[in-house]
């Protein structure tokens, strides 16, 4: 670019008659909003290219939602999951954290008024096996302790502690991110 043009794009500015408001017809919003509530924003937590399309593939099949589940590219390593029903989105919400190549999916709900620079993840459920406690801390109460300790405590595994092989103690907890 030349200086000129770069001199001249700097000194631009608005005018207070060029500072005006912009109406925008919301013909289909309310249908709009309506799907985009069924949507989940992620990012893979990594800073090595991921195979995006090969992520979709593998996704798509654990979740068990093949076309039913769209995927958009949003830029900036976002991806938006589209459900189709709510139950879909919950299971996925609720059954993670997801990883593909080892590379950990961040996700978080979608939010009116979210935008591609808006976007953070700053709370990730994660699953925390606790070893080597006493047999007789081994139990939901001392999960529920050492969770809390954590973060927020979202589900202990009762059915690791009803099993008479029970070793470890198994947390899901919401964990701040850094």
């Amino acid at each position: 670019m030349n200086s000129e043009i770069v001199d001249h794009i700097q000194r631009m500015q608005l005018t207070t008659n060029e500072d005006e408001t912009i109406t925008i017809c919301p013909l289909r919003r309310k249908e709009i909003l309506e799907e985009y509530s069924l949507s989940l924003i992620g990012k893979f937590l990594t800073t090595k290219p991921i195979n995006i399309r090969a992520a979709k593939n593998l996704l798509r099949s654990m979740w068990k939602l093949g076309e039913d589940l769209k995927m958009v590219e949003l830029g900036d390593g976002l991806l938006q999951f589209k459900f189709t029903m709510e139950c879909q989105l919950n299971w996925v919400w609720n059954n993670g954290p997801w990883c593909f190549g080892n590379q950990i999916l961040a996700l978080r709900r979608w939010e009116k008024g979210m935008t591609a620079r808006s976007v953070t993840f700053t709370h990730m459920p994660i699953w925390v096996q606790v070893w080597g406690l006493p047999f007789d801390l081994i139990t939901e109460e001392a999960a529920q302790d050492i969770g809390q300790r954590l973060g927020k405590v979202i589900e202990v595994d009762c059915k690791a502690l009803k099993t008479d092989q029970a070793r470890f103690l198994r947390i899901k907890v919401e964990m701040h991110m850094e």
